[in-house]
Order: structure tokens, then C-alpha cells, then sequence
């Protein structure tokens, strides 16, 4: 009996141990995979808002210029080396990428591996404002501007003084949700700086000769089309010579 006990504290220990164990790399797995997850997410909306912010002094930007050449016929005809040519460099052309949203409302994990509904309802609400601002602000104005650009009395038409603060309004949202999903996460700009240069590390190992690769690919495409030309020219040649 006393070595029956015995075999038997000990095998209860050994699944003790085992199973303890396992509960707990599995935990830190799990906070490991959260935490990646949240600075993927975070990351992304402070690239967008660097680009939105961008906009938005472009917009600010090209009214300020375009009263300028409004009150100033003349400066319109002075072409694109003049003032022109600043109304044209300040039109908005947002490009963000959508591949972590699509990854964050796509994954029905999501929620799970986060734990914290709030944050993703304000992500989500990030999301909804970013894809507003670019349908309702970045690419009106882009096509009304180009536009403006072909005359004077289009740019004359061409009513921007309401944009500034529409872009303002949703710049500041955006602002806010990320500052919000900031302190719910315990996230600081400085962690989000090391994620961007892990990022960037990342990419430069597995970049390999990319530069090179589409230096050889783009003089082929300039050879393939010059065999295409001399075929096609061979190819009249002949056509003529059985006429």
C-alpha cells in the first residue's frame, strides 16, 4: 500500500506537471498570437492615417492655391511651372491597403483571439470611416479637381470649400479610434515603431534581388516587343510580295 501511494503521488505529479505545463505555453501562445495580431491591426491604421493626413493637407493645400488663382486670372495661364503646377501636386490620391482589414473582418477568430470586443468594434469603426473617407472626400475631390484644372471657369466652378473640414471631421474620428484602441491595448507609439522596423527587416531579408528581377523582366518585355514588331513587319512584307 505505502508503494502503491507512492507510484501513485507520483504519477499524479508527473500529469500535474504535464498538463500544467502544456496550459501554460499554450496561454502564452495564445497572448503571443493576440498581441501580434493587435500591432498587425494597429500598425495598419497608422500607416492609413499618415496617408490620410497627407490628403488632408493637400486638400487644405490646393484651396488655398486655387483662391490664389481665382482672385488672379493671370496665374492660371502661367502654366504648371507656376501655380498650376502646386494646385496639380496637392490632388489627394489615397491608395491604402485593405489586405489587414480583409484579413481582420474576414477571420471569424477574430473576436476570439482578441478577447476584447470594444477594441474590435472601434477597429471596425476605423475601417468604416477610413472606406468613407476615400468615397466621400479623397476621390470627389480628386475627379472634381482634375476637372477644375481645364480651364479657368472650371476651376472658377469647382466649389472646394467645403472639403477641408468634411477631411477633417473624418481624419479627427480616425484619430480617435486609434487613440482609443491605444489604451485598451496598452500599445505606445514606440512599440508600434519597433513592429514597423521588425516589418521592414523582414522585408528586406526576403526582398532577395527583387530590383534586379524586374530589371531582367522589364528588358525581356523590351525584346519581346521588338520581336513581335520585326514579325509583324516581316510578316507584311510578305503579304505585299503575293499581291
Amino acid at each position: 500500500m505505502h508503494n502503491f501511494l507512492g507510484t501513485l503521488a507520483a504519477t499524479t505529479v508527473s500529469i500535474v506537471l504535464t498538463f500544467g505545463t502544456t496550459a501554460i505555453i499554450d496561454r502564452q501562445k495564445q497572448k503571443a498570437e493576440k498581441r501580434e495580431m493587435v500591432m498587425m491591426i494597429m500598425y495598419d491604421m497608422r500607416e492609413s492615417l499618415k496617408e490620410i493626413k497627407v490628403c488632408d493637407e493637400g486638400i487644405k493645400s490646393f484651396f488655398d492655391t486655387q483662391i490664389d488663382v481665382i482672385a488672379h486670372p493671370q496665374e492660371f495661364n502661367s502654366g504648371f511651372s507656376g501655380k498650376m503646377g502646386i494646385l496639380a501636386a496637392n490632388i489627394p490620391n489615397l491608395t491604402y491597403s485593405t489586405t489587414t482589414e480583409n484579413i481582420f473582418r474576414s477571420n471569424v477568430e477574430t473576436i476570439q483571439t482578441i478577447g476584447n470586443i470594444l477594441f474590435v468594434e472601434t477597429v471596425s469603426s476605423f475601417y468604416d470611416s477610413r472606406s468613407l473617407y476615400k468615397s466621400v472626400v479623397s476621390d470627389p475631390f480628386q475627379e472634381n479637381a482634375l476637372v477644375a484644372l481645364s480651364s479657368y471657369e472650371d476651376l472658377c466652378d469647382f466649389d472646394a470649400s467645403g472639403y477641408p473640414f468634411y477631411s477633417f471631421s473624418h481624419l479627427r474620428r480616425m484619430e480617435e479610434c486609434l487613440e482609443q484602441c491605444k489604451l485598451m491595448m496598452k500599445v505606445s507609439d514606440k512599440e508600434l515603431d519597433v513592429f514597423n522596423s521588425q516589418r521592414e527587416k523582414l522585408l528586406e531579408a526576403t526582398q532577395g534581388n527583387y530590383t534586379e528581377e524586374v530589371i531582367d523582366a522589364s528588358y525581356e518585355s523590351g525584346e519581346r516587343k521588338q520581336r513581335w514588331q520585326e514579325a509583324r513587319a516581316a510578316g507584311r512584307l510578305q503579304l505585299q510580295g503575293t499581291k
